[in-house]
């Protein structure tokens, strides 16, 4: 706890140049026993009034009507300003809280401070990029399954989950994936949860691809495989997108589930080299088939696996790939 105070203090100490010191609420023991659980209390004095800040024990976030009577209830025995302090919060109920004019604080993120008239929102994780984890699969799947079929009205886990044939839990860390790296708001309606994404296609796809991988795990030659049944991807792909030349091995996309079904049915052999008849198969950590088109992978699928590539004459077909894409 002493940790996430020290952040609070060289937040506000960084941001306004105040340099609040937090010190245990003396009539902290006399509240009752749930929020004691809940917060730990302490006084500070901020632009020479004194505050009384409630300090979240846990990450997990009281909704603002719950959160409002417990600033009541501490009211009752504080007659200044109360603030909550949070090590994160989502934006839905960011929003709510504002509604309701509850200050709060979130370290390294934001600080709403109506008595004081500070609004001061940072997004620091959006703009470092460059630390933040990778999105995971689905939550990419998630993402590509928006820019072939934008929602403008927004869409629901379970609208998610039968669509791309994924678990209602997985939909909704998803959600949590996007909402977290600032590319969409999550409201409620009628007890669901629904995506509305923050800005035109095209703009939501410059701040996320960054964060997305390629979705090739590996490469194998093999001896065996019938290309009818799965998508051309790679050079084999991308020759069908631009005018790049067909590559000797034509190459294929396979899901996890896919391959290792061929593999437990001895369906394909490997090969160590481009042997005459191999086809080259790419495995997918999310399955190719979900956004295929016209027998080939996706197009922004097939950027993303292409771009790490060093070949200018991959990347030049590249650039078409994507300037091409109807934004």
């Amino acid at each position: 706890m002493r940790d996430f105070t020290q952040k609070f203090e060289k937040y506000l100490s960084e941001n306004l140049g105040i340099k609040p010191h937090l010190i245990p609420w003396e009539r902290e023991k006399g509240l009752p026993y749930f929020l004691r659980d809940l917060y730990s209390v302490y006084e500070c004095e901020l632009l020479s009034q004194p505050w009384l800040v409630l300090a979240a024990h846990h990450e997990e976030e009281a909704t603002p009507a719950t959160l409002r009577k417990h600033i009541n209830q501490v009211k009752k025995k504080w007659d200044n300003e109360v603030l909550y302090l949070a090590p994160a919060m989502s934006t839905y109920n960011r929003k709510r809280l504002i509604e309701q004019k509850i200050s709060f604080v979130v370290p390294g993120n934001q600080m709403y401070l109506p008595a004081l008239g500070l609004d001061l929102r940072e997004y620091l994780r959006n703009i470092r990029t460059t630390k933040r984890k990778k999105f995971s699969p689905s939550t990419q799947a998630v993402l590509l399954s928006m820019f072939y079929d934008w929602p403008k009205e927004g869409v629901t886990p379970s609208q998610l989950a039968e669509r791309l044939d994924y678990s209602l839990m997985t939909m909704t860390r998803a959600f949590d994936e996007i909402e977290s790296a600032g590319l969409a708001d999550v409201d409620m309606e009628w007890r669901e949860r629904v995506l509305v994404f923050d800005g035109g296609k095209k703009e939501v796809w410059d701040r996320s691809s960054a964060l997305m991988r390629s979705p090739v795990n590996k490469r194998i030659k093999v001896m065996g495989t019938r290309k009818k049944n799965f998508p051309y991807a790679g050079e084999s792909a991308l020759a069908r997108y631009s005018m790049l030349a067909e590559p000797k091995c034509p190459v294929i996309a396979v899901s996890n589930r896919h391959w290792k079904a061929m593999q437990e049915l001895a369906a394909v052999m490997e090969v160590p080299n481009e042997e005459p008849g191999a086809t080259e198969v790419e495995v997918w950590s999310y399955s190719p088939e979900l956004f295929a088109r016209d027998g080939m992978v996706d197009p922004l699928s097939l950027y993303l696996s292409f771009r790490e590539s060093p070949d200018e004459r991959i990347e030049m077909a590249l650039e078409k790939l994507e300037e091409a894409f109807p934004w």
